[in-house]
C-alpha cells in the first residue's frame, strides 16, 4: 500500500500551551487535516521544530495528535530538546526526526496537531508536522 502525507505547521509563542499547527507555508487557510480515504493507520510522523532561544535555559518540544480521526484517542509524541548557556546564544534547531507509529485512524476524519514548548519559556518556536499514512 503506497502512503499518503499531510502536513500543517505554525508558530508557538507561549510555554505550557498547545498551539495549534494549522498552516501550511503560503496557504494560511489550507482547511482541516483529514484522514485520506483508502488508510488505516497512521504509521509515522516526521517534525522539525527551531527555538530562537531568547533566554539562558534548557526545552523540550512535543506534538500532539487530537481529534476523531484517532480511533483510541488523543497522542502526544516528543520531538526535541536542547538549550543554550546564554540568552543570546542563537537558535535552538534540531534535525528532522522521523518517529514511527502504529495508531489506528479513521479516513475522512479530521486530526488536529498542535506543537508545544515545555521547560521555560525561550521565546518563540517555529514547527513543521508531517504525518505518514498507510
Amino acid at each position: 500500500m503506497s502512503r499518503l502525507y499531510r502536513t500543517r505547521e505554525g508558530t508557538v509563542s507561549a510555554v505550557d500551551t498547545r498551539t495549534q499547527l494549522a498552516t501550511l507555508g503560503s496557504e494560511t487557510a489550507p482547511g482541516p487535516l483529514l484522514v485520506p480515504q483508502g488508510v488505516s493507520k497512521l504509521v509515522g510522523v516526521r517534525a522539525v521544530q527551531n527555538f530562537d532561544m531568547s533566554a539562558a535555559t534548557s526545552y523540550s518540544a512535543l506534538i500532539r495528535l487530537e481529534g476523531p480521526g484517532l480511533q483510541e484517542g488523543p497522542e502526544c509524541v516528543g520531538i526535541g530538546a536542547g538549550g543554550v548557556p546564554v540568552a543570546t546564544g542563537g537558535n535552538g534547531v534540531n534535525e528532522a526526526v522521523t518517529i514511527p507509529l502504529d495508531i489506528p485512524v479513521i479516513p475522512a476524519n479530521e486530526i488536529l496537531v498542535f506543537g508545544e514548548m515545555c521547560g521555560t519559556d525561550v521565546g518563540s518556536a517555529e514547527f513543521a508536522v508531517t504525518l505518514i499514512f498507510e
